[in-house]
């Protein structure tokens, strides 16, 4: 079996919704020490997973509502450490796991290679880098890998699951066969702007990403705000509210 082939039914089997590969070229451009090539010299690849969300936890806001053994004044914790658990740090590990058993296989087929770690959880170390910016933007390496198109909000909206998926990258000198980059986007757009208007303290004015030939609408982001609780741009997106099957 060829080693692309091999690494995806592996990436699938070990928990892996999504899987795709992007060629380093896809990645110029990027700023200086954060290319797949600054981070693992001589990579030819980045293979990008993805594991999906569930929209029942992004919808913590309901969770519990009205109680009689939880006092009002503490439901909004117990529901941010509800979706936190659930739709981030269990993700996250999930997809720590995984990256590192793809990582591995690339090894012991006779490559370098890096897992790279998650994105940091913020209020952590990311709360002293400026941007929440990131060794590697798994997003980016996302859309490079054909696995989603960004949206309005920053987020990568993938054609199964919309922006209710989680991504990490593994960087590797495997030269694999690349995906194609999605030709359509995914998010709708201007037509929409849901999660813009729900959290207008999140985003700001609009502007155009280029990437690879492709052209990105987006809002400037300032970060996730107290008022959505966690979360909430993904919430109130309508793209596949309903999950695809397989």
């Amino acid at each position: 079996m060829p080693l692309t082939d091999a690494v995806k039914d592996y990436a699938r089997s070990h928990g892996a919704h999504l899987v795709g590969v992007a060629p380093v070229e896809r990645f110029e451009g990027a700023p200086v020490g954060h290319h797949p090539a600054d981070l693992l010299p001589g990579a030819k690849s980045v293979v990008v997973v993805a594991i999906r969300l569930f929209q029942s936890c992004l919808d913590h806001p309901r969770i519990s509502a009205g109680s009689e053994i939880i006092p009002e004044e503490s439901l909004p914790g117990v529901q941010r450490h509800f979706y936190r658990r659930t739709n981030y740090e269990t993700v996250n590990w999930s997809l720590q796991i995984v990256s590192h058993q793809i990582a591995y296989l690339l090894a012991e087929a006779g490559n370098e290679v890096m897992p790279c770690p998650v994105t940091y959880y913020q209020g952590g170390l990311s709360s002293t880098v400026p941007g929440y910016f990131a060794p590697l933007s798994h997003r980016h390496a996302a859309v490079a890998a054909g696995l989603g198109t960004f949206g309005l909000n920053n987020l990568v909206l993938s054609p199964r699951f919309g922006p209710r998926n989680r991504f990490n990258s593994i960087i590797t000198t495997a030269e694999l066969q690349p995906d194609e980059m999605l030709a359509e986007d995914v998010c709708r757009g201007e037509d929409c702007r849901i999660c813009l208007d729900a959290w207008p303290e999140c985003f700001g004015e609009l502007h155009d990403l280029e990437m690879n030939g492709r052209s990105f609408r987006m809002a400037r982001m300032f970060g996730c705000k107290a008022g959505c609780g966690g979360g909430g741009c993904i919430r109130v997106c309508p793209v596949q509210r309903k999950i695809k099957s397989a």
